[in-house]
């Protein structure tokens, strides 16, 4: 008799080849189930075994084209401080910079005539109506030209032609740059003045009216015929101006008393200012017949009957003669005591090198106090080169006294103290 242990064994073995399919019977396979079988889709199937393209049906919320599970949700307004390129949903987070009331509203105006750049290429200026009241013009720089070595189209020492991107993008007058011309920055004194920008490229500090062959280039000094053209827009365009702010930056600062001049004249009731930013410490010798080559003896007839003559002159004079003229008119003044750029014009036009660039600009100053004349300047250290179109604008520090907040009063008509760097 067989014993308990090896029945027990004999039945698993049989149990085993049952099990296993070794009594002949075909077991089926089991069935493919077709699905979806990503779960971030909409109709997902967790039993899915195969899964066929575009099987898979996702959820478009907005019916952007863009899927649910694509969507990156961010600031979409390009001109937001936090905009996000790669959102393609707006989550309303957007961060917008303040901006004035009137907009950045740059016009293009094409005077056509006789304005033209020192190449022959086409003149045109810009202008942004905002309060009709308040009028800024403000004349461009961009060196100059008076003798052969400098009066050449390439490597020359001015400006020949000007951009058609202009203010509203890729020039100082920016209006996200800095200075007077960004108008998102509740900070800027003319964030709703109206302005009238004059760019420069005749290389004769806007005043000149002649064709002049030099050794390398015939130069159209037509910078008189521009400036006016623009100005004659201003006071066509802004007839009821109560305040006009004259201005210019560099080569365009030169121009500015004089308008101040014709501005005086245009609107006799109106209040007058006139700013010179970076040119402090440049005068002439002689060296040059600048006069001539600009023609100046016939282009300044049209400010004043008698001038100071342009071959022997300083930054002081400009503003004397405007004073004579009308000792209303308010002045101020910008300088860096150690103006590369201007050091080097100073060299140019044949000046004492061992004359320091910051005891003409302090020489200067004085010379337009000592005839009676008040004048509000602010002085700063270092090589830098002019302001108002600037992002130091707002962040230039002298002595305890940011610049935006000095000028902001001197703009407003406050009385100011001057601000003079003491470690220059």
């Amino acid at each position: 008799m067989a014993s308990t242990s090896n029945i027990i064994l004999s039945f698993l073995m049989v149990f085993s080849m049952l099990m296993a399919g070794c009594t002949g019977e075909e077991i089926a396979e089991p069935e493919d189930i077709v699905g979806c079988m990503d779960n971030q889709a909409i109709n997902y199937d967790p039993d899915a075994t195969v899964e066929i393209t575009d099987t898979c049906e996702y959820a478009d919320s907005d019916n952007d084209g863009i899927r649910d599970i694509d969507e990156i949700l961010g600031c979409m307004d390009s001109t937001a401080t936090n905009f996000d390129s790669l959102a393609t949903d707006d989550d309303g987070s957007c961060l917008l910079p303040w901006e004035s009331d009137y907009g950045v509203n740059w016009v293009q105006q094409f005077p056509g005539g006789d304005c033209e750049c020192a190449d022959g290429t086409e003149w045109f200026f810009w202008s942004r109506d905002a309060d009709p009241s308040k009028v800024l013009l403000y004349f461009e720089g961009g060196g100059a030209c008076f003798e052969d070595s400098g009066c050449k189209f390439q490597g020359g020492t001015f400006k020949t032609s000007i951009s058609s991107d202009g203010p509203a993008d890729g020039s100082v007058f920016n209006s996200d740059f800095g200075g007077v011309s960004n108008l998102r920055n509740p900070a800027n004194p003319f964030a709703e003045w109206s302005i009238v920008y004059v760019p420069y490229c005749t290389g004769d500090i806007h005043l000149g009216n002649a064709v002049t062959e030099y050794a390398y280039a015939e130069v159209n000094h037509s910078g008189h015929n521009n400036a006016q053209a623009a100005y004659n827009f201003l006071t066509s365009h802004y007839t009821d101006a109560s305040k006009i702010f004259v201005t210019g930056s560099s080569a365009g600062s030169f121009p500015a008393p004089f308008y101040g001049i014709l501005a005086s004249n245009s609107y006799p009731d109106a209040e007058i200012t006139v700013f010179n930013d970076g040119s402090g410490g440049v005068y002439t010798n002689g060296t040059y017949d600048i006069v001539s080559n600009w023609n100046l003896n016939e282009t300044m007839s049209d400010f004043l009957s008698e001038y100071q003559d342009f071959n022997f002159f300083d930054s002081a004079d400009m503003v004397i003669q405007t004073w004579n003229h009308d000792n209303f008119i308010r002045f101020g003044r910008y300088d860096n005591t150690e103006d590369n750029t201007m050091k080097y014009f100073n060299a140019l036009l044949g000046n004492d090198v061992q004359v320091t660039y910051s005891s003409q600009i302090f020489a200067s100053e004085q010379k337009i106090e000592d005839a009676g004349i008040d004048v509000s300047g602010y002085i700063a250290p270092g090589p830098d080169h002019t302001i108002l179109g600037s992002d130091r604008f707002y962040t230039l520090e002298v002595e305890g006294v940011l610049f935006v907040d000095w000028f902001t009063a001197f703009v407003n008509g406050e009385n100011i103290d001057d601000v003079h760097c003491t470690n220059c």
